[in-house]
């Protein structure tokens, strides 16, 4: 103990010392004692409560030394084992990273554009946007960082061991995280949510425990975590997962786990408990729910909401961690058409939009120099800036059109090979998106390591499409100028509809192209708008003949989801299209039981090929966006807001996670 006080009061006397010394010429020294500081830091954290702001006002350095305590056993972790890489045996998570944050740049709303969900319960709703409210106001047991995404660091979990051969995963939980109050404890009757309950391994449990029972209605979630054996909370801060396979996905499915909050989602409106064997069936209508309330651990929390139309967050004041730099963040979802996006962002509605500038804006404000404040050259001099970005924000983006294979006229292969010999695929990329993107040709990007790059595109010809639909047995046989084929007994002329996000202003022209081709060749398609929450009715549903869409993936491939057989008539699911295919389901699986990256990609580079030769979907376009932000004062007497910190992150983080708001702040 002796030994502690004296460790603590080193640490309170060098922070003394940093304190008097300009920031701006530290020499390189003192940054070491700096890096030093940290490090022990984090072990006193453990210990001792009340140090935990002193902890957080440090910049992140190497690795402390002495192990955290907490309730479970944690092999000592050698010099260097803390390097965020997965590994057995010791904890390899590395500190919890504060570097980013500067207490006197917090302040001001950073408003933008996002349709809100309509509801906040991730598990139920299978949407981005309930993802990214989810990840505001609620945190995982381990994260990752935008300038190593791959690494894992501390966050509500300080410590995980995996053992058993990648099968078992046993967390200590931190001490004193609380979660937030939700609105509804200041109504009469809802008292007894009005009080301070501490996150516990309960909470993430429970979690894992709605997510597998099968009365739960989230498939998007099930096929991640069928093969797990148990999730215990051991006591209140040690989580143990066990899985009855090793598995590559069960690395990011359970460091980054969520909790559920357990004290609301097994009561009544009332308070009183809901018995155990009704929570999962109750759990998919719960009152919480169905009162549009929320409620998490993290940085933020919601202020007002309203479901598709707005949503705000305020600062939650008792956040363990670091937050971003706004007291507020507004959401704005009824500004939806891309005119009057652009003209909320150029009288400050908004500082910034991420990839919603439309191609066509991209050319007139930007490349022919109808907006002045943007400079065309440099995008980073002007009073607005403009970056061309990839994807969004820690994932890529690919665009593709899904054909709904439970129809007649979809279900041979050869029909949906002829369906892409039509597409004017780098046609559309000019003419409609102004090279704002790359061909897309199967379900990985481009640019990852996973790519198959013997895969030949479908070139434009219609002469050859026309003969392939002629050899499935489609061609015009009245005379109608439609091109049409007894299937099942029953006439089928060859008309579709493709569904679309009636407010995207690039599908109509992708599709109005696209139906000009298609028409040469007999067949008539009908674009199908549909607003987002009818178009979320149709996908769940599996109504549609053609759909119009996007997947967003990360830096790792996983294909059970989208393209599992298992999938392909479960409601909800991500399996659109309805595909099944034996060997692509073999693949899909050995992929999740294989580590040795070569032979990863070996197995991924093989079920590219078979989903290019079956095109249940029409691979599209590997997007690439424009970012734009609020740069700098136009002149000495603009009063606009201006985003700092943005070009930071552009230069700092990786390319799909540069856009991360961690060091961005508001200046007037």
């Amino acid at each position: 103990m002796n030994a502690f006080k004296i460790a603590l009061l080193a640490v309170v006397a060098v922070l003394l010392l940093i304190q008097v010394i300009d920031r701006a010429r530290e020499p390189a020294q003192l940054q070491g004692v700096k890096a030093s500081v940290d490090q022990l830091t984090v072990a006193i954290q453990q210990q001792v409560q009340e140090t935990r702001k002193l902890a957080r006002a440090l910049e992140s350095g190497r690795v402390s030394a002495i192990a955290p305590t907490g309730t479970a056993a944690v092999a000592a972790a050698p010099d260097g084992a803390k390097d965020g890489k997965p590994k057995e045996g010791v904890n390899f998570l590395q500190p919890y990273d504060s570097s980013a944050y500067h207490a006197d740049q917090v302040g001001g709303t950073l408003r933008y554009l996002e349709i809100p969900p309509t509801s906040v319960n991730y598990l139920l709703e299978n949407g981005s946007s309930t993802a990214d409210t989810y990840d505001l106001i609620n945190d995982t047991l381990c994260t990752n960082h935008p300038a190593h995404p791959l690494d894992w660091y501390e966050s509500l979990a300080t410590s995980v061991v995996i053992t058993d051969d990648y099968k078992t995963y046993t967390f200590t939980i931190r001490k004193g995280v609380m979660w937030q109050k939700p609105p509804l404890a200041k109504r009469k009757g809802y008292e007894w949510l009005d009080k301070d309950v501490e996150l516990t391994a309960k909470d993430f449990a429970f979690w894992l425990e709605m997510i597998r029972d099968p009365n739960v209605q989230c498939p998007q979630w099930k096929g991640y975590y069928e093969s797990i054996v148990d999730a215990v909370a051991v006591d209140d801060y040690t989580f143990r997962v066990r899985w009855s396979k090793k598995e590559y996905t069960n690395l990011d499915m359970t460091l980054g786990l969520r909790p559920l909050a357990r004290h609301v989602y097994t009561r009544f409106a009332d308070g009183s408990p809901i018995p155990a064997e009704q929570v999962p069936v109750i759990f998919n209508k719960h009152w919480f729910d169905e009162e549009k309330q929320h409620i998490g651990v993290g940085m933020y929390q919601i202020e007002v909401f309203e479901p598709s139309k707005t949503l705000s967050f305020v600062l939650n004041p008792a956040y363990w961690g670091v937050p971003y730099h706004f007291r507020r963040l507004e959401w704005d979802g009824v500004t939806k058409q891309p005119d009057a996006k652009l003209v909320a962002f150029k009288n400050g509605q908004v500082q910034e939009m991420d990839s919603l500038l439309t191609p066509s804006q991209y050319k007139a404000e930007i490349l022919d120099g109808g907006e002045p404040r943007f400079d065309q050259k440099n995008g980073r001099a002007g009073p607005f800036g403009w970056e061309r970005v990839h994807g969004l924000e820690g994932r890529s983006l690919y665009y593709y059109i899904g054909w709904n294979l439970r129809r007649p006229q979809f279900r041979d292969k050869r029909v949906r090979q002829a369906l892409a010999y039509a597409f004017p695929k780098q046609r559309i990329l000019k003419e409609v998106y102004f090279g704002l993107g790359t061909p897309q040709v199967g379900p990985v990007n481009p640019d990852s390591d996973y790519f198959d790059k013997s895969l030949v595109d479908f070139a434009y010809d219609l002469a050859k499409a026309k003969a392939v639909l002629a050899e499935a047995g489609f061609v015009d046989h009245d005379g109608d100028g439609w091109i049409d084929q007894v299937i099942d007994g029953k006439k089928v002329d060859f008309r579709f509809r493709a569904s679309y996000y009636g407010a995207n202003p690039n599908w109509p022209k992708v599709l109005s192209v696209y139906k000009d081709s298609l028409q040469q060749i007999g067949i008539e398609l009908v674009p199908d708008p549909a607003e987002d929450n009818e178009l979320r009715r149709r996908m769940d549903d599996k109504d549609f003949d053609g759909l119009c869409g996007g997947w967003l993936s990360g830096l790792n491939v996983d294909f059970q989801q989208i393209w599992h057989s298992k999938f392909a008539n479960e409601p909800k699911s991500s399996n659109y299209p309805g595909f099944a295919n034996k060997r692509a389901d073999e693949l899909a699986d050995k992929l999740r039981l294989t580590f040795d990256e070569p032979e990863r990609i070996a197995i991924a580079k093989e079920f590219q090929r078979i989903v290019f030769d079956e095109q249940p979907y029409l691979f599209f376009r590997n997007a690439e966006n424009i970012f734009i932000w609020h740069n700098r004062k136009a002149s000495d007497n603009d009063q606009s807001e201006v985003l700092e910190g943005v070009t930071e992150g552009l230069d700092r983080y990786h390319p799909l996670y540069n856009r991360t708001k961690l060091l961005w702040h508001l200046r007037n």
